[in-house]
């Protein structure tokens, strides 16, 4: 394959949003300019007592959309449905991509899918069929990364392209409302009964919404660009290292990843940073200390959640668009529901509406899992000149392997006594090698798979290389590939919720049903404050060397812990992971100013 042309980028090509705000893009924006909300207060809600305040579709808009798409009712679930619609608006914008072609790939946002108990489709098999409806030949990524799953789905289509393999990434960011993330969100006491304000001194808690967005990227050159020519500069990820609820206080992973993506970054061109702004307490905190960090504390700051609520997997798409269309408008958009400060760091926020100065901006987000994320984004046309090694030659090298299933335990090839076989053999390789860390009781049966699995394999490496464990790495990734997710967990919480008369949900069993809570425990055990991403997908493990390898290079990080990892039950389980590095040979991006 030939070397990229100098001067090309990941550029947005076509984009879409579908929320309870409006239909469209562009009417999006305008209703959050004038201030406007859908936000509810509901008294109950499927037979929850409430009150709760959400923003929530109309029956009837979807059913008009769906009909105006020719997309059956009964042939797709509420958030298949949603994000075809969004994701058909969005491509009829650019005729001239084919979505059937193998060459353009679906990478889809979420947090559940939709999911909500037993009989509904898990996310890899929502997106398969959403994929499948425009013809698609490729299996489509679901990125399950809680709350900066769109992020992180729009720095996975960067990589992508980058790799050469694709020239177009369909990128889908969706959630629908279910009792089982409502009371999931309410058990751990994060929700507001009152529409949300973010930063504000008064601030108690998230709303949540639903929603769907589009975004679809392809490589261009700046001259190909349409319209403002938006595109990604940089973007990266990197975890606490510290809790898997709680972000870090000193704003470790935040800082990080926003060091990384300001690398080199014209700060005059910056317009403003749109951050995650939930109105938790913590989270706001956490953003601020980041921001001071980072020294950037001057630029205006705003958050959109007043607006649509924590739309989940859909958040960092909307997001992400609805700066697009600020700044192009040369507006920084009021944050709804700030009215006095209350973080401890200085920061540029009002609840107003107020002028833009730049082409650029910064997008932040954190969640669940110690996870952050962050990218820059520009319409910038005088871009800097980008020379791309061929990628195409890069490799990894696989230095260490570990195989867990419920027979045996296989490390380098070599097989660990255990007399223990099924779901005991995971109990009985902690108390033989770890002994000293009694968080692994409380874990979930995927994270107590991931857990075992990554402790011998990196025992291993530390015998193999004479290094002690703890010390170094810690820029080192977890990028972790399974086709059932959390489903053990789900069940679990599930039967907290599932009877009115005896309902307790439990705040413990819902936060393991976020799938990369795995990579956090990992993270967080070893010190790691690399990126950290669980990817769904069918059969991942023949994607998985290209998915590292892609990892490997868009986060410059020399090495990570991937692998697929499967946990359908306490007696049904597998996890082949490895160490894996770029071969030293192969350089990064370097980028030349013209």
């Amino acid at each position: 394959m030939e070397k990229k042309v100098a001067g090309e980028m990941i550029a947005k090509i076509s984009d879409y949003i579908l929320s309870p705000l409006a239909m469209g893009t562009h009417a999006n924006y305008m209703a959050v300019k004038e201030g406007k909300s859908m936000l509810r207060r509901y008294d109950s809600l499927w037979g929850m007592k409430g009150p709760f305040t959400v923003s929530l579709f109309e029956s009837d808009a979807i059913a008009a959309a769906c009909a105006e798409e020719g997309i059956g009712q009964d042939a797709y679930s509420r958030f298949e449905r949603i994000s075809i619609i969004a994701a058909a608006r969005a491509l009829r914008l650019c005729p001239e991509i084919n979505p059937a072609d193998e060459s353009v790939i679906f990478i889809i946002s979420t947090t559940k899918g939709g999911w909500a108990g037993e009989g509904d489709p898990l996310p890899a098999e929502s997106a398969g069929k959403i994929a499948g409806r425009f013809g698609n030949p490729n299996r489509p990524l679901v990125i399950c990364n809680a709350c900066i799953s769109g992020l992180c789905a729009q720095t996975e289509a960067a990589a992508a392209l980058e790799s050469g393999r694709w020239k177009h990434a369909v990128v889908i960011g969706a959630d629908t409302l279910t009792p089982f993330i409502l009371s999931g969100f309410c058990s751990l006491n994060a929700t507001s009964q009152q529409p949300c304000r973010p930063f504000d001194e008064e601030r108690c808690g998230l709303n949540l919404g639903e929603a769907a967005a589009c975004i679809i990227y392809g490589e261009r050159s700046p001259e190909e660009c349409r319209g403002a020519g938006w595109h990604i500069v940089s973007g990266a990820l990197s975890n606490d290292a510290f809790h898997v609820t709680n972000p870090s206080k000193n704003a470790d992973g935040a800082y990080i990843a926003l060091r990384s993506t300001l690398k080199g970054a014209d700060m005059q061109d910056i317009a403003f940073i749109n951050v995650h702004g939930t109105a938790t307490l913590f989270n706001d905190e956490m953003e601020a200390v980041a921001i001071d960090r980072a020294e950037i504390a001057e630029l205006p700051v705003n958050g959109l959640k007043g607006f649509f609520g924590h739309t989940l997997g859909a958040a960092g798409i909307i997001e992400t668009l609805i700066s697009m269309e600020a700044v192009e408008d040369k507006t920084v958009l009021a944050t709804k529901g700030f009215g006095s400060l209350g973080v401890s760091k200085k920061t540029n926020i009002s609840g107003l509406n107020r002028k833009a100065h730049g082409n650029a901006f910064i997008k932040m987000m954190s969640g669940f899992g110690g996870c952050n994320a962050a990218m820059l984004f520009s319409m910038k046309k005088e871009e800097e000149r980008v020379e791309k090694t061929d990628r195409t030659s890069a490799r990894l090298d696989i230095t260490h392997k570990i195989t867990v299933t419920p027979q045996e335990v296989i490390i380098d090839g070599l097989s660990l006594q255990t007399e223990m076989k099924g779901g005991q053999i995971l109990k009985d390789m902690y108390r033989k090698y770890v002994k000293d860390y009694p968080r692994f009781y409380k874990m979930d049966p995927l994270c107590k798979l991931g857990f075992i699995a990554s402790e011998l394999l990196l025992d291993a490496e530390s015998k193999a290389e004479g290094t002690t464990r703890f010390s170094g790495n810690r820029n080192r990734g977890v990028l972790l590939v399974g086709s059932k997710g959390s489903i053990c967990a789900d069940m679990a919480y599930l039967q907290t919720i599932r009877h009115p008369e005896n309902y307790y949900p439990s705040p413990s069993a819902f936060i393991y049903t976020l799938p990369n809570i795995v990579t956090g425990e990992i993270a967080i055990r070893n010190g790691y404050h690399g990126a950290t991403s669980y990817i769904m997908m069918q059969d991942g493990e023949s994607e998985l060397e290209q998915l590292m390898l892609q990892a490997l290079l868009y986060y410059k990080t020399d090495s990570l812990v991937g692998g697929v990892i499967e946990m359908e039950g306490p007696e049904n389980f597998k996890a082949v992971l490895h160490i894996a590095r770029r071969r030293a040979e192969q350089s990064t991006n370097e980028v030349i100013k013209k």
